[in-house]
């Protein structure tokens, strides 16, 4: 007979295999389809990997440019350029590794939260299916890392757990500073939650945990306040966060709107096969709701349950709960347009609750003794109420996992024989360190248009120039392996438009070798001018028009050239001016 001992370490066993061949699974099924247009990355991504490339220029943030919020993001995207080498494939294997990671993790944590290795494995399908993109791992990495210290400190709150706790609360925070936000929040939540601790006590640990992330904070706070003032520096992310949100608001969408046309089996006479292919039709929307509505119905559940149907779980409702507000807090945080990309980015904590709401419903029909003595004689109404609550959640997640499954994974190379995989990884790692060299698209009939104008960047600057380009086109500067001009990797109406914001990029101009700026055109333009006169004033008078051209039907670009500065020849495809040496470096 094994003793209790013995099936312990047979489930840790258990869960470290599983935990190993689903880092394996995700990283190939990610990896292997990283479905990037630009050397294997998405205009997206390179928004955040132009301003770490700018530190490979000497720039640092807050100081030489803006920053949006994210400063230690930066600094990992130029760490990996000098460690694993210069090029998108080491940003795309970084990425791609620190996601299979958390996945591995997430499984951990969801079958720790619900006691069912079964259960940790179905939240675990959930989280790494919704395919977290590639640049938004820090959504993802902040939140395996600060659950489980937040589980421990629950058990055992000591002040070295409070140091972690905050070490893990600044470092998100550095990531991205809602992030730091959000732990804090999960922190108090915990706090407030936790059984058997005196309301001082409550208020000590939070003071404590309060003084560490205050301390830890007040070097970054200090190089603030020596670059620009803190003050200043609040003012600007928080116009900037504000104007982001409404570019790109929530929108509430319908759940029967069918946007790719009635399936074939939604046709069909039998009532299941109709509604699997009904919310698959509209999956994004269907998701997005059972999103929003699985934390509300664990912390309904919670009220059912004084040990939340983990009874051998130390603080297991303090965890739960802790989870679900965080879960609510993230939604809240990082659901909104275009929703199909930001699914993904609240993911950990509902693959624990949607792990835990498996286990709890199982328990709640089984077991009666989980349930609060004053509903026991209520039981069977507390059983239907819930299960009623939870049965659609559960049919859209089942019917979200397994949509396209097969198709996606057969595109990873994950169906055939084993060792097809890992070919097939051979095989893109291959092709991505070709896009990376920019003469590679020269002939190539699949080029996207902006590729001529990163092509015209590299030749027609020297590496020691800068570029001002004003539109959303990150990639263009990634690609020509130049550094952005005036502290904006873009500089779009309505962001950083007060006239102290515009002096600064004025006279951060005047100080850069900048031979060329790419604005928009037509009434992009004209919106421009209105938003920031006091830099189109400077470019006016130092600059003028040498050409205009549209890239892939929706990139109307306007060149400026120096007026003092005569160009050395020009650049043919383009017919534009040229200030480099007229080569294509790689």
């Amino acid at each position: 007979m094994p003793t209790v001992r013995t099936l312990q370490h047979l489930r840790r066993a258990v869960m470290g295999v599983l935990a190993a061949a689903l880092f394996l699974f995700a990283w190939l099924y990610r990896f292997n389809d990283p479905s990037g247009s630009f050397a294997g990355l998405t205009d997206d991504h390179f928004f955040y990997l132009v301003r770490g490339w700018q530190l490979l220029f000497g720039d640092l943030p807050v100081r030489d440019f803006v920053d949006h919020g994210a400063p230690l993001y930066y600094y990992v995207g130029a760490a990996v350029q000098l460690v694993m080498g210069r090029g998108t494939l080491s940003e795309l294997i970084f990425s791609v590794t620190v996601l299979a990671a958390c996945a591995s993790a997430t499984f951990w944590l969801a079958a720790r939260g619900s006691g069912s290795i079964a259960a940790g494995l179905f939240g675990a399908a959930f989280h790494v299916l919704l395919e977290p993109r590639f640049y938004n791992y820090p959504k993802i990495l902040v939140y395996v890392i600060a659950i489980p210290l937040l589980w421990r400190f629950a058990e055992r709150p000591t002040t070295a757990l409070s140091f972690w706790l905050a070490l893990v609360t600044v470092v998100g925070f550095l990531f991205r500073h809602d992030h730091g936000v959000f732990v804090g929040v999960a922190m108090a939540v915990l706090l407030l939650f936790m059984d058997g601790q005196r309301w001082l006590d409550r208020l000590k640990h939070a003071v404590v945990y309060g003084a560490f992330v205050g301390a830890l904070l007040a070097p970054y706070l200090l190089f603030v306040q020596v670059n620009g003032g803190v003050v200043s520096y609040i003012e600007q992310a928080s116009a900037w966060a504000e104007r982001d949100r409404n570019r790109a608001p929530v929108v509430w969408p319908g759940l029967f709107d069918n946007p790719d046309g009635v399936s074939d089996a939604a046709a069909s006479t039998n009532v299941l096969t109709k509604s699997v292919a009904v919310v698959r039709d509209n999956i994004v929307a269907w998701t997005f709701y059972a999103e929003i509505a699985l934390p509300f119905l664990a912390l309904a559940l919670l009220t059912l349950s004084p040990t939340a149907f983990r009874p051998k779980w130390p603080q297991a409702r303090a965890k739960i709960a802790m989870v679900a507000v965080l879960a609510l807090a993230l939604d809240a945080g990082f659901l909104r347009s275009p929703l199909e990309a930001r699914l993904a980015d609240p993911s950990v904590p509902l693959a624990i609750l949607l792990a835990w709401l498996v286990v709890a419903l199982v328990r709640l029909v089984a077991v009666p003794g989980d349930l609060r003595p004053s509903l026991r004689q209520r039981a069977l109404v507390a059983r239907a109420g819930s299960l009623l609550a939870a049965a659609p959640l559960l049919f859209v997640f089942t019917a979200g996992l397994t949509h396209d499954f097969y198709d996606r994974i057969d595109k990873a190379g994950l169906t055939e024989r084993w060792g097809k995989g890992f070919d097939r990884a051979g095989e893109v790692a291959d092709q991505i360190r070709l896009d990376w060299k920019l003469e590679s698209w020269q002939n190539r009939p699949d080029r996207p248009e902006l590729y001529e104008l990163a092509f015209y960047v590299n030749a027609c600057t020297a590496p020691s120039d800068r570029v001002l380009v004003q539109a959303y086109m990150p990639q263009v500067l990634a690609l020509a392996r130049r550094a952005f001009a005036g502290g904006h990797a873009d500089l779009r109406p309505g962001f950083f438009t007060s006239p102290a914001a515009q002096e600064l990029t004025v006279s951060r101009l005047e100080r850069q070798s900048v031979p060329i700026v790419l604005l928009e055109a037509g009434k992009s333009l004209e919106e421009f001018r209105k938003s920031f006169p006091i830099v189109t004033a400077y470019l006016d008078g130092a600059y003028r028009v040498a050409g205009t051209k549209e890239f892939d039907g929706r990139f109307g670009t306007t060149l400026l050239v120096r007026r003092d500065r005569q160009p050395t020849g020009t650049y043919a495809p383009l017919g534009w001016p040229c200030y480099g040496a007229g080569v294509v470096r790689s």
